[in-house]
């Protein structure tokens, strides 16, 4: 073989060992960081398995359901869902669309919330179902519990504003059977037997707080309805230092019940005599005002904060030892039942005045 050609050869052989040298080297190396990968795989594979375990502990542990549904199968729920789904609750969370709902059945009572997934779980729901059982039960003892104290606080509440009328009957009663009466008995029998009239008006409006019945309508002097209901409450006021003035600058007739507008001045003067405790000034008025009689009741006892001012009318509210606060909401029903309205106004240290607006006529 020539030299040139041998040389050329020889060349060649070099080449294709260092190619083969660095092919081994370059394989061990790519074995090398297979390994490498290998390894970092399974350590990868490892943190996944070990996060995926905690992430299901965390699951299971939530005091809440979760269930992922893929249109209507389950595809994963944790334990409290398996617990709570196994009364077939599921197929109640796919009604109409709904995202949010509540659930009651004989094991118990649930709340739900359902939230559409995205990023490549289109089409999978996720569904939050939290067992509220025991806090409905809380909550319905609870309000027997508050239903129960209202009933016994109506009772005193019943009693108290019994008091006043059956005092007031006790007294003329035992003038009539003295004999001390005589042109005037029947004026005192006629306050006997408003006050039965109003003792049966306190019962039933107090045990039903609603709106007042149907009105009996008739033409009455206001002036003359406070006139008569300040001399059956003077038994109430007798004994204490409490100055009453009244001035009535509208006498003429307008149309009214004049029983429940009664029961209004009864309470308004009540309040007022409580407010100013055993001495005071309490000043009534009654004057026209554009389309209204209006009837002021004012005191100058302790008044009240903004908040409890703001309250008053409300039912069941009351700063008073004994009742339930229904009175001034029968109040304020009987003059809504009117057509009118009343407000109040008030400061504390500086008395108290209630206006009360009736339309004088009724259209």
């Amino acid at each position: 073989m020539p030299a040139p050609d041998v040389k050329l050869l020889e060349n060649a052989f070099n080449e294709f060992s260092r190619a083969s040298d660095s092919i081994i080297s370059y394989y061990g190396i790519l074995e090398s960081r297979i390994r490498q990968l290998t390894k970092e795989v399974e350590e990868k594979n490892a943190e996944l398995e070990k996060a995926g375990d905690y992430l299901n502990n965390i699951l299971d542990s939530l005091p809440v359901g979760v269930v992922v549904l893929d249109r209507k199968s389950v595809i994963f729920q944790n334990k409290n869902a398996a617990r709570l789904t196994t009364g077939g609750i599921v197929p109640h969370l796919n009604v109409n669309g709904e995202k949010i709902g509540e659930i009651k059945n004989s094991k118990g009572y649930f709340r739900w919330k359902k939230e559409r997934l995205t990023n490549g779980f289109e089409g999978k729901e996720v569904i939050v179902i939290e067992d509220v059982t025991e806090v409905e039960k809380m909550k319905e003892r609870s309000e027997r519990d508050e239903r129960l104290r209202a009933m016994g606080e109506m009772a005193a509440r019943i009693a108290h504003e019994i008091k006043n009328p059956l005092g007031s009957m006790e007294l003329f009663l035992s003038m009539i059977q003295g004999n001390r009466l005589k042109t005037k008995e029947k004026k005192y029998v006629d306050y006997v037997l408003f006050g039965l009239k109003t003792i049966d008006r306190i019962i039933n409006n107090i045990l039903s707080y609603t709106r007042p019945k149907t009105l009996v309508l008739k033409e009455e002097k206001l002036f003359k309805i406070v006139s008569d209901t300040l001399d059956f409450m003077s038994v109430s006021i007798m004994g204490r230092a409490i100055e009453v003035e009244f001035n009535a600058s509208y006498r003429e007739p307008s149309l009214f019940d004049p029983d429940l507008v009664k029961l209004v001045i009864m309470n308004l003067i009540s309040n007022a005599i409580d407010a100013v405790n055993e001495k005071g000034t309490i000043r009534i008025e009654v004057r026209e005002e554009g389309n209204y009689v209006l009837l002021v009741v004012s005191d100058n006892g302790v008044g009240m904060s903004e908040d409890v001012r703001r309250n008053i009318f409300n039912p069941f509210f009351t700063m008073k030892d004994k009742g339930v606060g229904l009175g001034l909401y029968i109040v304020y029903n009987i003059v809504q039942a009117h057509g009118g309205f009343i407000e109040a106004e008030s400061a504390e240290g500086s008395g108290s005045s209630f206006f009360m607006y009736i339309p004088k006529d009724r259209q």
